[in-house]
């Protein structure tokens, strides 16, 4: 061996051996890695030059803002925000070397890249760069986990030219992809029609086609011919139709002749493509409610509204009057044993905090089921549970929720998510980042996106500053449990601002000295809130307030939702002791004020047109410890439900108590109409029984700390967010359960 001293490889017999084609290409890549350092000037090698606007570089000064959606197995989309304008660079590769460079086209703060030839089941490093007029600029590493992609993998030319050619017309198959692309997730096909449709459903990515037949030696034939193509059991497998569960399919494309059984394949949120030269009949869907349009040459396009007609979970505790109940009662259902597992699978514990704690809810809306993770989201069908998309979102984190509130909330079409200081707004359907709605020009550095909520028309939220959003997650105290420490302090707002939902602009705002956040309600046109008068605290930098600094100086407030006037301000009850939590509900007549000290929980009663005093009431803790202290009540069909006791909405008279299930373990009650859900005493998901007052429950599927498992959409849905909890009995996957359905006889194709 012959060592060359000026490159500092080894290399084989003699020197001349650098021109070896791998060497070229380590040459090539050194090449990339000098420009980037020239670029970025990598300061962990070496500490930043000081001063500005003398070509200095430095990585405090620059604040970057955004996510990284996967687009295919080797391809992602990089958005971001920069506090900083100017032309930027992005470096990536598969480890801290990084490797490869991309240029955005951009010359302001608003940013858009492409990372092309990922490796699949390797990790995704990359740093950015900004060349502003004050210097270069970098950022941090950031890493991508490679388990996170959860794209399918894609498909070659090669494997394409071997698909059947379709004999239909240009348009048909125009058609049937553009359809396609607008399902997304599981797409139901009749054999009978498969050749003439599967090339044009693969040319979308991410589809997963289920070949649907009623023979099974023809079953047999086709899932050989397609396991040789490479491709079945990822983008195509095949099934028999009898065999299929109900109303799980994004999307059904069938021959005219087998439409009768389509509709039981059908989810609520996806459409039916047949394929006929004259419209269906109503007559074919069992006096279900179908309209029908001609999509494309002999294709009919047949939808129907059932999905409008679904509750959603879109906030925290719901819906912004955060009742913890959407008026979904699971068709009845109160057992366990009367549940069904419709769907299970991705996302599992590796894409969550272990132990989580105290996460953000998911949330349902829209037939799609969004979860948060370690810094990440993803979005899934709430039918069958495929993935639709994910984003990796490095400053999204929240703990600590029942002493703060949600980041997020979501309707049919967009997800809102505050990220420091932005709300991002985000395709519900498809996870691109769109845009950002930032708060007033006041609120500048130094302050937080902290509450967000959406109704009809705006977007309400809060800032706070920055620190005070409780992001710590290892060791003992980012339990979150205790009742007096650090972590019992109340993430506080500075203002309460309104913004027209579809264009951004801010319709108005309140500033104010302190707003807890775990109090904001809105029902109806009302916005309810505990507000802390106290002009000292506007010198404060602390986004976080100590029972000390809240409870004397504390009003709870009314203001109009459209119009930010004061409807009235009402005394807080007082007390002298640690309130451990601070919670607000709401109905049509109320607000209610719920806190907890001294072994009990106290709740007051307001008047939602006057702010009067209508009752207060006192209910014992059922435990000092694992979340028994916070527990967030649950407003339901005219009764309060806060464990163990059983309230009167009306008066506050305590109709029942020690009657609820013993509960174990740190999540929160939920409500289902004749049930409550909640962990119960061995830990696991439960159900107690409102009428039998019995609890069943699923044994060994222990879901997250706080709030994670909700009903929504006719179903019940508890994706993993707890592995690595020292509990035990982890889900270690998603799950969605539906009522248990006597199926119909599945019927032949007719003629």
């Amino acid at each position: 061996m012959t060592y060359c001293k000026s490159s500092g490889l080894t290399f084989g017999r003699n020197c001349s051996s650098i021109l070896h084609v791998s060497v070229v290409v380590w040459m090539m890549r050194h090449f990339l890695l000098v420009a980037l350092l020239f670029l970025c000037s990598d300061t962990t090698a070496s500490p930043p030059l000081q001063g500005a606007g003398d070509g200095s570089v430095s990585v405090s000064d620059l604040k970057i803002s955004g996510g990284l959606r996967f687009l295919s197995a080797t391809r992602a989309e990089l958005r971001w925000e920069s506090n900083l304008s100017g032309s930027a660079t992005v470096a990536y590769g598969v480890n801290r070397q990084l490797g490869t460079l991309v240029q955005s086209n951009s010359l302001g703060t608003s940013h858009s890249v492409v990372l092309e030839n990922l490796i699949p089941g390797s990790d995704l490093h990359y740093r950015i760069a900004v060349r502003h007029e004050s210097g270069r600029k970098i950022s941090d590493y950031f890493v991508v986990e490679a388990a996170m992609n959860y794209r399918l993998p894609e498909i070659s030319q090669q494997q394409r030219s071997g698909f059947p050619k379709s004999k239909r017309s240009p348009s048909f198959k125009q058609g049937i992809e553009t359809w396609a692309e607008e399902c997304g997730g599981i797409i139901v096909v009749h054999h009978a029609i498969a050749e003439d449709c599967l090339s044009a459903l693969l040319e979308q990515q991410g589809l997963t086609i289920l070949v649907i037949f009623e023979d099974e030696i023809k079953l047999n034939a086709f899932r050989k011919n397609w396991y040789a193509s490479g491709i079945y059991g990822t983008h195509v497998t095949a099934q028999l139709a009898k065999d299929l569960p109900l109303e799980f399919a994004n999307g059904v494309l069938v021959d005219v002749s087998a439409l009768r059984q389509a509709i039981d394949w059908l989810s609520p949120s996806g459409s039916l493509l047949c394929v006929s030269n004259d419209q269906p009949k109503a007559s074919a869907y069992r006096d279900v409610d179908f309209a029908w349009s001609n999509f494309a040459d002999g294709l009919w396009l047949g939808v129907h509204s059932a999905l409008e007609q679904l509750s959603k979970w879109d906030h925290q505790y719901g819906s912004p009057s955060n009742a913890s109940f959407v008026n979904e009662s699971l068709g009845g259902v109160d057992d366990t044993s009367d549940l069904e597992v419709r769907w299970l699978g991705r996302p599992g514990a590796d894409f969550g905090i272990d132990r989580n704690p105290r996460m953000p809810a998911p949330l349902v809306v829209g037939g799609r089921l969004f979860h948060q993770g370690m810094n990440r989201m993803i979005a899934v069908d709430a039918f069958n549970g495929a993935i639709l998309w994910s984003l990796e979102i490095p400053k999204l984190r929240r703990v600590n929720i029942p002493r703060d509130c949600g980041n997020w909330c979501a309707d049919e079409s967009r997800v809102y998510a505050a990220v420091e200081d932005q709300l991002w707004v985000i395709n519900a359907a498809t996870g691109e980042m769109l845009h950002t709605i930032e708060p007033p020009e006041r609120y500048g550095s130094g302050f937080d996106w902290g509450f967000v909520a959406t109704t009809a028309n705006n977007l309400v939220g809060t800032v706070v500053p920055s620190g005070g959003i409780y992001e710590d997650f290892w060791d003992k105290p980012s339990w979150y449990d205790g009742i007096n420490d650090a972590a019992a302090s109340k993430v506080c707002g500075r203002n309460l601002m309104v913004f027209d939902k579809k264009y951004g602009d801010l319709r108005w705002q309140r500033e104010a000295d302190a707003i807890l956040h775990s109090t904001i309600t809105i029902h109806q046109d009302h916005i309810f809130f505990v507000e802390v008068k106290d002009p000292g605290l506007d010198q404060s930098s602390s986004g976080r307030l100590s029972d000390s600094q809240i409870w004397s100086n504390a009003s709870v407030v009314c203001v109009d939702l459209q119009s930010g006037e004061e409807k009235w301000v009402s005394a807080v009850p007082t007390s002298k002791s640690v309130e451990v939590i601070a919670f607000g509900l709401a109905d049509d007549d109320q607000f209610i004020l719920e806190t907890s000290s001294n072994g009990q929980f106290h709740l007051a009663s307001f008047d939602s047109a006057t702010g009067k005093s209508r009752w207060t009431k006192s209910s014992k803790w059922s435990e000092d410890n694992h979340g028994g202290h916070m527990q967030h009540a649950v407003l339901m069909d005219g009764k309060i439900f806060l464990q163990p006791s059983i309230l009167d909405a009306s008066t506050g008279e305590i109709l029942k108590t020690d009657t609820l299930g013993k509960r174990r373990g740190c999540a929160t009650p939920i409500g289902a109409g004749g049930s409550i859900i909640y962990r119960g005493g061995t830990g696991p998901v439960s159900l107690w029984s409102l009428e039998s007052e019995q609890p069943s429950e699923f044994a060994r599927l222990r879901p997250s700390c706080w709030l994670s498992t909700i009903p929504a959409h006719g179903m019940l849905f508890s994706p993993e967010a707890g592995g690595g909890c020292s509990c035990g009995g982890w889900m270690e996957c998603s799950i969605g359960f539906a009522p248990r359905r006597n199926r119909l006889p599945y019927a032949e194709p007719q003629d």
